[in-house]
């Protein structure tokens, strides 16, 4: 695939990492050129070296892809074009959430969004994956220093989940991808390769996730990994996710979509493995590896992986939160958080998730401080003495408990299940001292399903799905005012577009026809 020869060269019959494999380093590895599997994936280490690169590939693909310094890749296509803010002051996303030439009005004129449109980064993590499920296979049993067919596995498992985790995730940005299922020896002289249906990309996601989880195992080696390496509860979440998104691609047509997703998302339930933290915990849970985390990036101060001075999280902080940082690129949507959450109310969410949040609060002083701590539980410095160095010391969140059940609950509410809906709300609701919510309390199940998502989930790169695969997006009254055409969502308008680098080296992919004459 001439568009990807580039990327892939390096990586042609194995990818070598840096030797530092710790716990500590496990996401932050940097692929170094060896193309010769004489000299790599020979023992238990090259295959430990392997996942790390694949890991250290995803945490780069969701952190970068910016001009402007925010690392915030992840964030920009789940949360800012979700109506969670009403203003982000960087230039090549403000487009996202303001209205003129932005997201809204179908306008992407310029280079200065040109990076979000490129997934070249998760085809990195793709071909890491296939390297790793052609070489791991072939490495002798006496070359593993832990039982061969356990670790063997393992590493095969976390493989495929990778991969099933970048080809869901581009397919809920661009629709169709092009599919690379193999291990290229050659990748200097493939093929162009077309688009792939995005349904035949999902289905290959759940065959990847089935795999996964006969492969994974429940537990992680030490409390270091838990939910930074992928696990069979981890590969069980994304499936129910997966599911979900499949439910919408066949617009609800096939039962079994929505059973399936339940139905794994009852596994996670049932190992046992998982439990919404008490609500003094929340930012604990955003600092990473509670008892309610199933899948997170590692960005912990401790292990030298946090973003100092930059990033998502900190670009929404300013003091009293950090030193001598006086100001933020954020205005947060005061309609939708107004209609989200009674203000005041017995909802911890409301404090712990918000700084300055009263009933008549000014949109510019509202502070999202639910990943910094209300606190400042989270906020760390490199250099204590003087205050400088300052960073949100928080994971970013993939997959939790609470979405979990969440996600259950509108699986149940499409089902007609309003009773089991509720039950599952109100179990999270509870852990946010929040009263119960009862059939008189609501019109319509699959709306308060979305309402509570978007509560406990704000600000977590997750709602801009939520609205597009509930069909909710084009409702104003759930938008906290936002705008976006039914027409745009019928004609495919909540892709994204194919970045026009991508069509320079392979002339047989296609732009998304929504964008046609908009993208130059």
């Amino acid at each position: 695939m001439n568009c990807l020869k580039n990327i892939f060269t390096v990586m042609a019959a194995g990818l070598m990492l840096s030797p530092l494999v710790s716990c500590r380093k496990l996401l932050n590895q940097d692929p170094i050129n060896s193309p010769y599997s004489n000299v790599f994936w020979q023992n238990q280490r090259d295959a430990e070296q392997g996942a790390a690169g694949g890991y250290a590939l995803l945490r780069r693909a969701l952190t970068t892809n910016t001009d402007w310094d925010q690392s915030m890749s992840h964030f920009a296509y789940g949360s800012l074009p979700a109506f969670e803010f009403a203003d982000y002051g960087t230039y090549d996303v403000r487009a996202l959430v303001k209205g003129g030439d932005g997201f809204n009005n179908a306008d992407f004129l310029g280079a200065y969004l040109d990076k979000y449109h490129d997934w070249s980064p998760y085809y990195k993590i793709i071909t890491q994956a296939n390297i790793m499920l052609h070489n791991i296979p072939n490495i002798p049993d006496n070359q593993f220093t832990d039982n061969p067919t356990r670790t063997r596995n393992r590493f095969l498992g976390e493989a495929y989940f990778l991969r099933a985790f970048s080809y869901f995730y581009m397919a809920r940005i661009w629709g169709d991808v092009p599919a690379v299922f193999q291990y290229d020896a050659d990748p200097a002289h493939s093929t162009n390769i077309p688009r792939t249906s995005e349904k035949t990309i999902i289905d290959s996601c759940v065959s990847d996730l089935k795999n996964a989880i006969r492969l994974l195992p429940w537990e992680y080696k030490s409390g270091t990994e838990r939910a930074v390496r992928a696990n069979r509860g981890a590969a069980f979440g994304l499936l129910a996710h997966v599911y979900m998104w499949k439910n919408f691609l066949n617009k609800g047509q096939v039962v079994s979509d929505v059973t399936n997703a339940i139905a794994a998302v009852d596994s996670v339930e049932n190992s046992g493995m998982y439990q919404l933290e008490p609500y003094a915990n929340y930012p604990k849970v955003f600092h990473g590896k509670s008892n309610e985390g199933i899948f997170e990036i590692n960005m912990q101060a401790a292990n030298g992986e946090q973003q100092i001075e930059t990033g998502f999280y900190y670009s929404l902080m300013k003091a009293p939160f950090i030193y001598n940082k006086s100001s933020k690129v954020d205005v947060v949507n005061l309609d939708l958080i107004y209609s989200l959450y009674d203000v005041p109310s017995s909802d911890v969410r409301t404090n712990y998730f918000f700084s300055g949040l009263t009933d008549n609060s000014n949109a510019y002083d509202v502070i999202l401080c639910k990943f910094a701590g209300p606190n400042r539980e989270n906020i760390s410095y490199k250099n204590p003495g003087d205050n400088s160095g300052a960073s949100v010391d928080a994971n970013i969140m993939l997959l939790r408990y609470a979405d979990l059940l969440l996600l259950r609950a509108e699986a149940y509410a499409d089902q007609g299940n309003e009773g089991a809906a509720l039950q599952d709300i109100n179990t999270v609701r509870a852990r946010a001292q929040a009263a119960p919510r009862t059939a008189d309390d609501i019109d319509n199940i699959k709306w308060e399903v979305l309402r509570e998502r978007s509560r406990e989930l704000y600000g977590e790169g997750q709602r801009w799905y939520d609205l597009v695969r509930t069909g909710f997006l084009t409702n104003q009254d759930l938008n906290g005012g936002g705008i976006f055409p039914q027409s745009r969502f019928d004609a495919g308008g909540w892709k994204w577009p194919v970045g026009r680098v991508l069509f320079l080296n392979n002339n047989v992919i296609t732009q998304n026809s929504f964008w046609l004459g908009k993208v130059k």
